[in-house]
């Protein structure tokens, strides 16, 4: 990890009593319970904000085979891709946790109100009154981002009539910050990596009490919209006749920055699939910082930089140096694994995946097609990883701008063109 190397850390700590480490966590099963209902409460809503983009009220996302070829894998693999880089909306994995948290600031807001919000279809006129809509435009949202927490925030609180701020640290691209402008979000551009537009946000909304601050590295709320992710993908398998069991293990991929998206779907699906399934995180060589957090158990007592790592990489949504104490807490037990990625891996895939079945995904997202080939190098996950059904989440993609998508997929192709070249040579 020092090194800067691509590398696959065996999570010691991972438990094959799933029940028993469940109950130890600071969250429950009721807890899960709750975000499903608070999800079915807000689809009305939902709809009636986004017509045109999500009619259902559902945010859900696909779930596909996979042509490509992935390194490490048999032919005859089973592959799907989890289709979050088109989630209604803002197409990432954000909108899951972001609306989450959002929309249930503005039922609490509702409720301070009087307004009754126990049923889906109350709660959709409450948020849709005239007294509620003027007591949520003096409130205000902010939160600390590198692109599509931010994006899916800023969105969910301009929707709903909410004042927005997003803290953007310098890695976040230009094309993110002009799209929320463009909605009305506020942008405050900071010169630092990830943690200090965290830090400077959080530091920023404590002294306004009308401001709520999302707080990536700590929310409970967020967690529990991720996590909701577990029984969907349940559903889909089987509707789609996949078994999951003891001899049909089910593997899923995961990208991860500071952790909260990866840890709550981890939780998620530890509720669903038990020890069945085998999660693994996967993060950028420069900023592991959820693989050093569980690796050292200093959890967020931790930065990549006391590892004398950068914190840097064209993966900009993982572009984090200290991880979530509560994605390290929650997945101490239940994650099975951290794959690290080199950043030109990224393009490669991505170049990959658009020739072979035509999707473009954000570059981070395609860290976890380097995973397979570092996992089968383990002996003792050999048989699991031979068995298994495989799930690559692609966490995001839908709205990078055209003319940044050939951009990027030049840069993968003009890649592998080197890595041909090199080959032919030798």
């Amino acid at each position: 990890l020092r090194a800067a190397e691509p590398t696959f850390w065996v999570n010691p700590c991972v438990t094959t009593d799933t029940r028993k480490a469940l109950q130890g966590l600071e969250l429950s099963g009721k807890d899960l319970d709750d975000a499903q209902d608070r999800w079915a409460r807000f689809a009305p809503l939902i709809s009636e904000l986004w017509p045109n983009q999500c009619a259902s009220g559902r945010i859900r996302s696909a779930l596909q085979p996979l042509r490509m070829a992935v390194p490490g894998l048999p032919k005859n693999a089973k592959k799907l891709v989890k289709r979050d880089d088109a989630l209604p909306v803002c197409a990432s994995i954000k909108a899951r946790g972001g609306f989450y948290e959002v929309l249930a600031r503005a039922e609490e807001v509702a409720r301070q109100s009087g307004q009754s919000t126990d049923s889906p279809v109350a709660l959709c006129a409450a948020l849709l009154s005239d007294e509620v809509k003027q007591m949520l435009s003096k409130h205000e949202v902010a939160v600390g981002s590198t692109g599509n927490l931010g994006m899916s925030v800023g969105l969910a609180a301009t929707a709903l009539g909410m004042q927005s701020t997003v803290h953007m640290s310098k890695e976040a691209k230009d094309w993110k910050k002009s799209l929320l402008r463009e909605h009305g979000v506020t942008v405050k551009e900071h010169e630092g990596l990830y943690g200090e537009a965290v830090a400077k946000g959080r530091e920023e909304a404590n002294s306004d009490s009308f401001c709520h601050f999302v707080d990536d590295e700590s929310s409970t709320d967020l967690f529990l919209g991720y996590s909701a992710a577990g029984r969907e993908l349940k559903e889909q398998l089987r509707e789609k006749n996949i078994p999951v069991d003891s001899e049909h293990p089910l593997i899923v991929y995961l990208p991860c920055g500071v952790g909260g998206a990866p840890a709550g779907i981890c939780w998620g699906l530890k509720h669903s699939f038990g020890p069945n399934v085998h999660v693994f995180f996967v993060e950028p060589t420069q900023a592991p910082c959820v693989c050093l957090g569980l690796f050292s158990d200093k959890h967020d007592g931790v930065t990549v930089q006391d590892y004398g790592l950068t914190g840097e990489t064209e993966a900009d949504g993982l572009a984090v140096s200290r991880p979530s104490g509560l994605a390290c807490r929650m997945s101490k037990h239940l994650v099975s694994g951290v794959v690290t990625v080199a950043d030109d891996d990224l393009f490669k895939h991505l170049a990959l995946l658009m020739d072979s079945d035509k999707i473009f995904a954000e570059p981070s997202c395609c860290s976890a097609f380097s995973a397979p080939q570092r996992i089968m190098e383990s002996s003792q996950m050999r048989a699991t990883m031979e068995n298994g059904t495989h799930v690559f989440w692609l966490s995001g993609g839908g709205l990078v701008p055209v003319e940044q998508r050939e951009l990027l997929i030049q840069r993968g192709r003009s890649l592998l063109a080197t890595d041909q070249l090199a080959a032919s040579k030798l």
